[in-house]
């Protein structure tokens, strides 16, 4: 390695034995290897630091840093975006995989990366429990950057040009996340609402290329949060609170701060058009008498709406999984 690498992986951990030696390996397969790797263990009990002393042995590229004090969750990313030294951190999550390419692109990308960029998306592919695995085609287009705040109004008006991403489709500018409010975790969907907040400061970059693999499984934060109101609630905060905080310097026209009010209704149709999809119309009917009576009126068009675009979406999918393996 060089004595200062222009990118580092940040690898937060909690008892992700399971998963941990394929994300591991990985990273040990990357066609690049000029980064450096930083695990955050979150005072795991299980074989997860064994398996991390194993493979930093291995690899002085990886460096395990153990919490003997349990974090939340978005406290240990903190924690792990904090204690890398490089300019640029690649997210990363124990139970997904970075496909062979990953690291060379993203480097090449942050070499020659405009300063005003605090924040880089890529493409993923899902990997399935019955070992199926799904990508649209492989988009070799450049990389383009959009301005953030004018992506977060079209993000408000339904039609952003390119998605924002989870965690391990992220790669952070450090500086631009130390001069964030970082992780917030009072939500479950942290990241999203960062990088929105995020691209109120600086602009975003879109690799179209696929470069990461995500797990789809039944431990995942966002299976957890659907099966209970928690992502609701947290768009009923979240949206209130950036409406408030940043609709004048946006330059928010009424109709966009309707949209943003209304985004936690959005949620909810797309938690009632899941459990419909997973045959349980008990849970969407729970959903629907759950929520406030002034949404009763316009959640059946939220949830009409969600259920058009989930289909569309797995489509192809749904040949080769089962439903309750794409929502587990």
């Amino acid at each position: 390695m060089s004595g200062s690498v222009p990118v580092a992986i940040a690898l937060p951990v909690y008892n992700g034995a399971n998963y941990l030696r394929e994300a591991l390996d990985s990273i040990q397969s990357q066609t690049y290897s000029d980064f450096e790797v930083i695990i955050s263990d979150n005072a795991s009990t299980d074989e997860t630091p064994q398996i991390c002393h194993e493979y930093a042995r291995r690899d002085a590229r990886i460096k395990l840093k153990r919490s003997e004090q349990f974090l939340p969750h978005a406290e240990n990313v903190n924690r792990a975006v904090e204690l890398c030294s490089a300019e640029w951190v690649k997210l990363f999550c124990h139970d997904d995989c970075l496909l062979p390419d990953c690291m060379a692109r993203v480097c090449k990308f942050v070499a020659k990366c405009p300063s005003e960029v605090g924040l880089i998306g890529n493409s993923e592919q899902w990997l399935f429990a019955n070992h199926y695995r799904y990508s649209e085609a492989d988009d070799t287009s450049p990389t383009q950057i959009w301005n953030g705040r004018a992506l977060v109004r079209q993000l408000l008006k339904g039609n952003a040009a390119a998605p924002l991403p989870s965690l391990t489709t992220a790669t952070v500018r450090k500086s631009a996340w130390q001069s964030s409010p970082k992780f917030d975790s009072r939500f479950a969907h942290f990241d999203v609402f960062l990088w929105i907040r995020l691209l109120i400061d600086w602009n975003y970059a879109f690799m179209p290329q696929i470069l990461t693999v995500n797990r789809i499984h039944g431990g995942q934060v966002a299976a957890s949060a659907r099966k209970t109101t928690r992502s609701i609630d947290d768009h009923r905060v979240y949206w209130r609170e950036f409406t408030r905080d940043f609709g004048d310097l946006l330059e928010l026209t009424p109709l966009e701060r309707i949209l943003a009010r209304l985004r936690p209704l959005g949620a909810a149709g797309s938690a009632v058009a899941v459990e419909v999809l997973r045959g349980n119309p008990g849970a969407a009917a729970a959903i629907f008498t759950n929520s406030p009576v002034s949404w009763w009126l316009l959640l059946p068009a939220f949830g009409i709406r969600s259920y058009r675009r989930e289909k569309r979406k797995i489509n192809v999918v749904s040949q080769y999984v089962p439903v309750r393996e794409l929502y587990p």
